[in-house]
């Protein structure tokens, strides 16, 4: 009887100290990606009722190398244009991988209320199959460029500077929709 308990408190024990390690291993911070300061999280999606026409985006970006301004930021994007009025540019849906070897806080969020980061830097747009026109839209709603450059200086990203949930309604005149970013900023490595 003995023997039979000793050996379930045995096994519990060591039960105990696998949860207990699985649980400090979960509650480390996962380091964000890579040396990021900052991470984003933001979409956009908006309708202009009665027209078809619809625009939204999806995405992520870090800033590295710094509190307030830096040396790298990353961000994946996809954007998309769908049933666009001709004076509006061609219809698409894009991704951009943007590497970006400056940011800082130049910006300003979509209500011009606080600042938001600006990056320079270059970016590459997918899938290569899209028109020249296309090209040039996708990279235009992203950096506010409409040249067709891959490089550009100071682009807005409306994202806020600062920690927090943010929601932006109906930004652009008679659509129906929202910007929402999460920021998070990461604390020091």
């Amino acid at each position: 009887m003995f023997r039979r308990l000793r050996r379930v408190l045995i096994i519990l024990s060591v039960l105990a100290v696998l949860a207990g390690v699985a649980a400090a291993v979960s509650a480390a911070p996962a380091g964000a990606y890579g040396k990021a300061n900052w991470q984003a999280a933001l979409t956009g999606t908006f309708e202009f009722p009665t027209t078809g026409f619809g625009l939204g985006f999806w995405g992520w970006c870090d800033f590295a190398g710094g509190v307030t301004s830096g040396d790298d930021a990353d961000c994946e994007i996809a954007e998309y244009f769908h049933n666009s009025p001709p004076e509006f540019g061609p219809a698409f849906t894009c991704e951009l991988s943007v590497d970006a070897t400056a940011w800082d806080e130049s910006g300003l969020t979509f209500d011009e209320s606080r600042p938001a980061f600006a990056v320079t830097g270059s970016l590459v747009v997918h899938p290569t199959s899209l028109t020249d026109d296309q090209k040039t839209a996708c990279i235009g709603f992203f950096t506010g460029d409409y040249s067709g450059s891959t490089t550009f200086t100071g682009a807005n990203t409306f994202i806020p500077a600062a920690p927090g949930h943010w929601v932006f309604a109906n930004p652009f005149f008679g659509a129906v929709g929202e910007f929402n970013f999460t920021v998070a900023q990461i604390p020091s490595h």
